[in-house]
């Protein structure tokens, strides 16, 4: 029978049946793993308080020998992040981080670098900084591991590069997945507008360790920005808008 130790960060908790619940978790050492909790739904005793969204625990599991899905066996609290479930605009930014991690990750498929960033980001909202600066430290660093950063050096289309361009704004191409200069544009409208001291703070936070990330401090333009064009390209690779998005740019509207 496989065993497997490990911990773990929970993206998604599903019902099954009268007692069981399915819970699909970002673990270090298996990243993304779904797994059934026997009785969770009926014993207060055996998993109380530790299923909870965005939690992270420790646990002990094992894969029956007929086939299914891994039976959890041993559940322990590590870090609550109590903080997010109680503030509803929190709630949504993990929510959009972990949808985009059940949409993109193989299951089965360790990565470490992918769960120390989320654990660090899910850090961040716990302890009180901007919901939006970590979001999009969270989306520059994804995008990065996953190989697909965005170019904000150069030009997509005529490679100059960002301090030989005119003007003080540029727009970020999707498909290419980069600027483009307003030379290139030709007079046409700037497809998410970047100003020159965006770029340069979301180049700094590309090329910077991710545990410096949090140092840089966003003007409230730059985060616009950032979140605008980072918030298009993540869902244009994915191929869908993910559901969570939309309920965060409504709870957005209703702070605004």
């Amino acid at each position: 029978m496989f065993h497997l130790s490990t911990s773990g960060i929970l993206l998604r908790r599903v019902e099954y049946g009268e007692y069981d619940l399915i819970v699909t978790l970002l673990t270090l050492a298996h990243g993304k793993v779904s797994m059934i909790a026997k009785y969770a739904r009926k014993s207060r005793k055996r998993f109380s308080g530790t299923l909870e969204l965005f939690s992270e625990i420790g646990l002990v599991g094992a894969l029956p020998k007929k086939g299914g899905l891994p039976i959890m066996q041993e559940v322990w609290l590590k870090h609550p992040f109590a903080n997010i479930r109680g503030n509803l605009q929190k709630t949504a930014y993990a929510s959009y981080w972990s949808e985009l991690l059940l949409a993109w990750l193989e299951e089965g498929r360790a990565q470490e670098n992918i769960f120390h960033l989320l654990r660090y980001c899910l850090q961040s909202l716990d302890k009180g900084r901007s919901p939006a600066v970590t979001s999009i430290v969270f989306q520059l660093y994804f995008l990065k591991i996953s190989g697909l950063s965005p170019n904000f050096k150069e030009c997509s289309r005529c490679r100059t590069k960002l301090e030989s361009m005119g003007g003080e704004t540029c727009g970020f191409d999707l498909a290419k997945g980069g600027l483009i200069c307003q030379g290139c544009l030709s007079g046409q409208a700037l497809p998410y507008p970047l100003s020159r001291g965006t770029v340069k703070q979301l180049l700094w936070i590309q090329s910077s360790p991710l545990k410096h990330a949090q140092r840089l401090k966003f003007t409230g333009l730059a985060t616009r920005e950032g979140l605008l064009c980072l918030e298009a390209f993540v869902p244009y690779h994915l191929g869908r808008e993910p559901k969570s998005l939309k309920f965060l740019n409504r709870i957005r509207l209703q702070k605004s």
